[in-house]
């Protein structure tokens, strides 16, 4: 199984994409910490900078080298460095997917930094960036192994506040990962995972 680079090229592109958005979110934060008071009552980076949440999330995982996909599930939570960058913390299941005799289970445990664009007071963009330490196992119905690393992952998504302390959370995660195992003389190539799903925050 050969990795095609096509998908190389479209996680450049997410990338790029997303340290445009974090390093925008940026330069607003420092504007508005210097220049501007900006006043939000409904949304939930108000209380900055004690502004912490939790989350949980169900979704789709898309396996491009298995040509698979699996339901998803993670927890999340982090908190809020000003009104437009977070810390976030988080972790997935990203459940099984097959090739013929060869099935895939993966998981994820990460840190990224958010950017956030408030595109109104009930509705914001964010673009984040950071590790996942992936743990990728691989089994046949008579063996299995498995393998894990550290690897930069990105992510896209919207958040659409629903009241003081809540909001519904689309999100689009892309990792990469190339499994080091060998298992009836097949070793993986490397794997895309595309994890697209839809969650809710509290806001502690």
């Amino acid at each position: 199984m050969k990795p095609d680079t096509t998908h190389h090229n479209s996680r450049t592109i997410y990338g790029v994409l997303v340290l445009g958005v974090l390093s925008l979110c940026s330069s607003i934060s420092a504007y508005a910490a210097n220049d501007i008071i900006v006043s939000r009552p409904h949304s939930m980076s108000s209380n900055i900078p004690s502004s912490m949440y939790i989350g949980a999330s169900l979704g789709n995982a898309m396996y491009d080298e298995a040509n698979d996909s699996s339901a998803a599930l993670g927890i999340f939570g982090g908190f809020h460095i000003n009104e437009a960058l977070a810390i976030d913390f988080g972790w997935a299941n990203l459940g099984e997917a097959s090739e013929g005799a060869y099935k895939a289970k993966v998981n994820v445990l990460q840190v990224a930094l958010l950017g956030k664009l408030h595109a109104s007071t009930d509705f914001s963009l964010f673009g984040k960036v950071g590790l996942a330490r992936w743990a990728y196992g691989l089994r046949t119905p008579s063996v299995s192994g498995s393998d894990d690393d550290i690897d930069v992952y990105f992510g896209i998504g919207a958040d659409y506040h629903i009241s003081g302390r809540s909001a519904v959370r689309f999100g689009a995660d892309f990792y990469s990962m190339k499994p080091t195992i060998s298992i009836s003389n097949v070793t993986p190539a490397e794997e895309n995972i595309s994890l697209f799903s839809i969650g809710y925050i509290f806001q502690l």
